[in-house]
């Protein structure tokens, strides 16, 4: 009989168009023992089949993963497990794990020299063009021993050996270098010191340095194709653009790695600095500009365990939750006024201490720190220093008083004077607040002092002025009750602060107003880029030889001072703060890895 298209499977039918259901269940049930067995999705022993699959990927994945990460290279991917016990294809057995040292990585093509980057390109371009597919093999080879040859530059030679572009301090290029005179480098220059270019063509100017010149005032660069002729003069809105040593006195920051002071600390410093709780707050007037440098100062203070900025106002008429708002009586001059509450900072800082000693908002803290907006202060470095300070005390004692030393000092209440901040521990703010009553009390709108401190009275700058560094040093000395005592300096970029035994403390706060190379944003960029150039040296004989036969050999004092430095005083920009943050304060590298515990569940 044919087969009959309208039946299921093409079976016959019975007479009367009927099927034999008996005969059909018999032939199913024939086919079903003949069938292999497998994983069906309605049975629990198919519901185990797909765990055990799907946990055994996972394991495979997890450990494969982990292998690619220590080897630094992406691992072979994973054959997929087969599901189906019952299909005649075989599994495929995924290779051996390899643990052998990992090859080295080439370096990245930012790390090589723009010479070898730009030969390489060009020397790859014309040999595919002329030679072929082969000779392009052959050249990968070549480039990848040249690749591993850089590596080993970058790693096993000094950073003083690794040349690049820079732009001088002052006058022409520094000892060693070179202008760079054509134009293809020239741009190459501007790409590598990340300064835009001011033409894509080179041009005439009579009356500016010929070759490759940056524009310090526009912060850009150009190339001045005239002949030289007789002296070059070059200026500090001029400077020449050179090419030598990175690392040398004047050289870009570009491939300088930031140093993180906490990762130098000895692990029993950072275990002690770990435990310090730390608020920090500032009072401002939020005027244009506090409010342009606010984003970045907040990114500062952000790495406190708790922050504030205290004002009489929001900042762009933006409510934040990190401003608290006090009343600040009326002032003689008035509020849109430049000089409104100049050095007289106490008038804002009067109902901000106010608000904290009332409200309790510095009750958990082991530490308080009163900085500015125009102040870079790293917290991590502000524990680490106080944690210095408080070892430097313990090694000024003479031991016939040290155990009263202790009691006044290391373990009383306590303020440590950074320049223009001032940092004081729990013992003294619980004692400020019960004296409150008399400290809290200011003068009255009739007085010339209104707002100022009336403990004030007959003190330094009274009644025009009540600066908080002036008045800060006054409250532990003859004012406030309880053995209250200071260490440090108020004043910022005083290096001679000592214990009562002449032991140093080290610099709380150093002063962009000393800078040798001036307080434009430029200067201040130049200063920051040598403290992460510090950050890295030993001792001062480090320092010494950095600037042996350089126009800063004078200053190496200076400049070593800003070793750890918690505080910066004078930041004159939003982008000056940035570039301090990445370079004197940076963020932690996050280092992920799965592991077996992670990539396979527990059944």
């Amino acid at each position: 009989m044919g087969r009959d298209a309208s039946q299921p499977n093409g079976r016959d039918a019975s007479p009367g168009g009927e099927v034999d259901i008996e005969e059909t269940e018999d032939r199913a049930r024939a086919a079903q023992s003949r069938r292999p067995k497998r994983c069906d999705a309605i049975s629990a022993r198919s519901v185990g089949c797909y765990l055990v699959s799907f946990c055994a990927t996972l394991y495979l994945a997890g450990i494969q993963t982990e292998v690619s990460v220590l080897n630094g290279v992406p691992g072979p991917p994973i054959p997929p497990t087969n599901v189906d016990s019952g299909a005649d294809t075989p599994q495929q057995t995924p290779p051996p794990l390899q643990l052998e040292s990992p090859a080295p990585e080439s370096p990245a093509r930012s790390e090589m020299s723009p010479e070898r980057l730009e030969a390489r390109e060009v020397k790859t371009t014309e040999t595919q063009a002329t030679e072929g597919p082969a000779a392009s093999v052959e050249m990968k080879s070549m480039d990848s021993q040249a690749e591993a040859t850089d590596l080993q530059t970058l790693t096993t030679s000094s950073p003083s050996s690794e040349i690049g572009y820079l732009l001088p301090r002052s006058g022409g290029c520094p000892k060693g270098a070179q202008q760079v005179d054509n134009f293809e480098e020239c741009l190459a220059a501007a790409e590598y010191l990340k300064k835009k270019m001011m033409s894509k063509t080179p041009f005439n100017a009579h009356t500016d340095p010929p070759g490759c010149i940056y524009r310090a005032t526009d912060r850009d660069i150009f190339f001045n194709s005239r002949e030289k002729g007789g002296e070059v003069v070059f200026s500090s809105e001029r400077k020449p653009v050179c090419k030598g040593k990175v690392d040398s006195v004047g050289a870009s920051g570009k491939l300088l790695k930031p140093v993180a002071a906490w990762d130098q600390a000895p692990e029993d410093v950072r275990e002690e600095a770990a435990k310090i709780r730390l608020f920090c707050f500032a009072w401002t007037p939020f005027r244009g500009g506090d409010e342009a440098v606010l984003s970045e100062v907040t990114k500062q203070y952000s790495k406190c365990d708790g922050h504030a900025f205290f004002s009489d106002r929001h900042p762009h008429g933006e409510e934040r939750n990190d401003v608290i708002i006090v009343k600040v009586p009326e002032q003689r001059v008035s509020r849109s006024d430049g000089m409104w509450l100049y050095h007289r900072n106490m008038v804002g800082l009067m109902p901000s201490w106010d608000h904290m000693l009332r409200t309790g908002l510095i009750d958990d803290y082991d530490w308080v720190i009163n900085s500015e907006l125009d102040h870079f202060m790293s917290p991590s470095r502000c524990r680490l220093a106080i944690v210095s300070y408080l070892r430097t005390l313990r090694k000024g004692m003479s031991p016939e008083w040290l155990a009263l030393a202790q009691l006044h000092s290391v373990n009383g209440p306590l303020m440590l004077m950074w320049g223009n901040a001032f940092v004081f521990n729990k013992k003294m703010i619980h004692l400020m607040r019960e004296q409150w009553k008399s400290l809290g009390t200011t003068e009255s709108a009739k007085s010339v002092a209104v707002g100022c401190p009336q403990f004030m009275r007959g003190r330094q700058e009274w009644p025009d002025h009540c600066s908080q560094d002036i008045v800060y040093p006054n409250l532990v000395s003859g004012v406030m009750r309880g053995g209250v005592v200071a260490y440090g300096r108020a004043g910022c970029g005083q290096a001679d602060a000592t214990t009562r035994n002449n032991i140093p403390f080290q610099l709380g706060c150093w002063e962009m107003q000393h800078n040798p190379y001036g307080m434009s944003e430029e200067g201040e960029i130049e200063a920051i880029t040598e403290f992460a150039h510090i950050q890295k040296l030993k001792d001062l004989n480090d320092a010494v030889k950095r600037y042996a036969s350089t126009d800063q050999a004078e200053n190496h004092k200076l400049w070593y001072s800003a070793k750890n430095v918690p505080v910066i005083h004078h930041i004159v920009s939003a982008e000056v703060h940035r570039i301090a943050r990445e370079l004197l304060d940076p963020e932690p590298e996050k280092v992920f890895s799965w592991t077996f515990d992670t990539a396979l569940f527990r059944l």
